[in-house]
């Protein structure tokens, strides 16, 4: 997916956001998507404490890429609404527009209404991530049926090709320039690291030199005497 340079890259760039803060780390996944590599020997940074709620996880992206993809421009361009409205058939828009689609659909599931029935013919999809995928590249969403274990998000039939190239295995490699690429390596590439986060046992507290590994379990009691040591004057 290599793709022009937008700016020279010379240093690593960190993509940071708390564990509940999920535009950051959709940020990160499209960066990612874009081919920026993680730091191999060190792909993300964990802190704690000094009013940080739960685990903060910082990505570090490597600035080695060939493909010359900027980590700060990739995230300065994702809320630069203007940029999108010009340029809404790049792979970037895709990716952004595929999350917020996903946050409707999201939505949908929690209030329980917001789409009719659709009992006609239809490209039916039960995969909520690549609904929104499908959603993003243009088709249009016609309805939905609802269980008690699944729901099916029904589509134009027009959306068939898209979704089977989705669940293409060799997608990347048949189509590494195309939008679908981008947004399902993106929307996928966030559910790993949100898996990630949430997995994470221990988070790193620095203080002018000094370092502790917190648990993420630790008693509030302990926690706190940690960060006294470490801010003590």
């Amino acid at each position: 997916m290599n793709r022009p340079a937008t700016i020279p890259r010379f240093a690593v760039s960190q993509v940071s956001g708390e564990t509940q803060s999920v535009d950051n780390l959709q940020i990160a996944a499209v960066i990612y998507a874009f081919d920026v590599p993680l730091l191999e020997q060190r792909p993300y940074d964990t802190q704690a404490g000094d009013g940080i709620k739960g685990v903060r996880v910082i990505w570090n992206f490597d600035q080695k890429d060939a493909g010359g993809n900027s980590p700060k421009e990739i995230a300065r361009r994702y809320y630069d609404e203007d940029w999108h409205k010009l340029n809404p058939d790049h792979p970037l828009a895709v990716c952004k527009r595929a999350f917020d689609c996903h946050a409707t659909l999201k939505g949908y599931l929690r209030a329980g209404r917001g789409l009719d029935r659709h009992t006609g013919a239809a490209c039916r999809i039960t995969n909520t991530r690549k609904a929104a995928v499908l959603m993003a590249l243009g088709h249009k969403l016609l309805g939905w049926q609802r269980n008690d274990y699944v729901t099916t998000w029904c589509f134009h039939e027009a959306a068939a090709s898209d979704a089977a190239l989705y669940d293409d295995p060799a997608l990347y490699d048949k189509l590494p320039d195309e939008p679908i690429a981008y947004a399902r390596g993106a929307i996928l590439g966030h559910e790993a690291m949100v898996a990630a986060s949430k997995n994470i046992q221990t988070a790193r507290v620095t203080h002018k030199g000094r370092v502790a590994l917190i648990g993420r379990d630790i008693d509030k009691k302990d926690q706190d005497t940690i960060e006294k040591l470490l801010f003590r004057k």
